[in-house]
């Protein structure tokens, strides 16, 4: 029986890691649940015959970008919408794909499908490029007879999570990249151009002034030493990469970022977005809530979201509704969680986590927009005073030696 590698933790917080064995994976990871373990990854840990050609693949798979994925799952709905058969559809979008990791991907799948294997269980050998949203949406569409429905709601939903990143990206790159080559410029100023202005100084003789000493000494710092600069920024970059991959660090660092006053509301806008329509869209496939809040734990990518979603989960399961566990966590709005109550009174929770969305979404982009508009002078002021600080220092000097050779 093949054997599932898994990370999981129980209802205490507790982290546990271990290796479960079970016909396939949603057997295992319904016996970690029965176990009372919430799962963050479970995926194969054997590596012979078709196991480790299927890591291999997901390996692989790895260089297939969001947008990929995006355009993949719209090709594929149109194709199932217009009445081409399942095995039909994979072969064309084999042919034409671009990515030669996507073909080999995809060429996976339809050899699966045609062997007989439904279409979630070959996704589900690619972890890595299908997340548990997509296996679970197509295993509730095959079941319903509604695979291209539910591989449009897919797609809807992967094109606003991309939108909403690129809006992101695009608006916040500005600032990042002014910011970068504003640092650098310094830095090359005071590596090759003030050497030049210290030997002027030194053959002059003249009584320097304190600005000028404290510039002079970070010159030579920066001349002799550079590589520590580098060696500090390298150490700081994979000391906080290993932080980050750690739970009790992820937890802290996402909790600093979403209560943060200037950083905090993109962050809680963007999150809750993501929340509200990774919830709807799954639920609207006909998933289960408590299915459907599992998978939200594990792709919200925010352990203070992850968190409030797990303990409304398991209040759930004791026969509580979903607002009011929400609401206890203290982490979301009282409109969100007012909306969510009139939606599960209402019966149109589904609708109501969508309204949620689209405001959010809309809000994101204003917040990043504000946060833009903050950045973007109070960068300019900063460089402004580094490099007037590096004029004055170096104008000072210079008027005493004008003046030394006026009389």
């Amino acid at each position: 029986m093949p054997s599932f590698v898994y990370q999981a933790r129980d209802r205490s917080g507790a982290i546990s890691r271990g290796e479960i064995e079970a016909a396939g994976i949603r057997e295992a990871a319904a016996k970690l649940r029965e176990q009372g373990q919430f799962i963050s990854s479970l995926q194969p840990a054997g590596e012979s015959g078709v196991q480790a050609e299927e890591k291999a693949a997901s390996k692989r798979g790895r260089r297939i970008g969001f947008r990929e994925l995006l355009l993949f799952t719209r090709q594929f709905a149109v194709l199932i919408r217009a009445g081409v058969n399942l095995t039909a559809c994979l072969k064309i979008m084999e042919e034409q794909a671009e990515n030669p990791a996507l073909t080999e991907v995809i060429a996976g799948i339809r050899r699966d499908v045609e062997t007989g294997n439904p279409l979630h269980q070959a996704l589900e050998r690619f972890p890595k490029i299908f997340p548990a949203i997509y296996t679970h949406m197509v295993e509730a569409g095959e079941a319903g007879g509604q695979l291209e429905t539910v591989l449009e709601r897919l797609a809807d939903y992967f094109e606003r999570e991309f939108m909403l990143r690129k809006k992101i990206v695009s608006a916040l790159a500005y600032p990042v990249v002014i910011a970068v080559v504003a640092v650098i410029a310094v830095i090359l100023v005071m590596i090759l151009i003030m050497p030049v202005f210290v030997e002027i100084f030194m053959e002059a003789g003249i009584e320097l002034p304190g600005p000028t000493k404290v510039l002079i000494a970070v010159s030579n710092f920066l001349g002799a030493y550079w590589y520590l600069l580098l060696l500090f920024v390298a150490a700081a970059a994979v000391g906080f990469s290993f932080y980050r991959k750690n739970p009790r660090g992820r937890m802290a660092i996402d909790r600093l970022l979403y209560r943060m006053k200037i950083i905090g509301p993109v962050v809680q806008k963007t999150v809750i977005a993501r929340f509200t329509r990774l919830l709807a869209t799954l639920l609207d496939s006909g998933i289960l809530i408590t299915t459907s809040l599992e998978i939200v734990e594990r792709a919200v990518a925010n352990s203070v979201i992850a968190s409030s979603v797990a303990e409304a989960r398991l209040n759930l399961t004791k026969g509580s509704g979903l607002a009011g566990p929400l609401a206890r966590t203290g982490v979301y709005p009282a409109m969100v969680t007012q909306m969510i109550a009139v939606g599960e009174e209402t019966g149109e929770l589904t609708t109501m986590l969508n309204e949620i969305a689209d405001f959010y979404e809309k809000e994101a982009g204003y917040a990043v927009e504000g946060l833009t508009a903050l950045i973007e002078p109070a960068v300019i002021v900063l460089m402004g005073l580094v490099i007037g600080l590096i004029v004055v220092s170096v104008v000072m000097p210079m008027m005493q030696l004008s003046s030394g050779a006026a009389l």
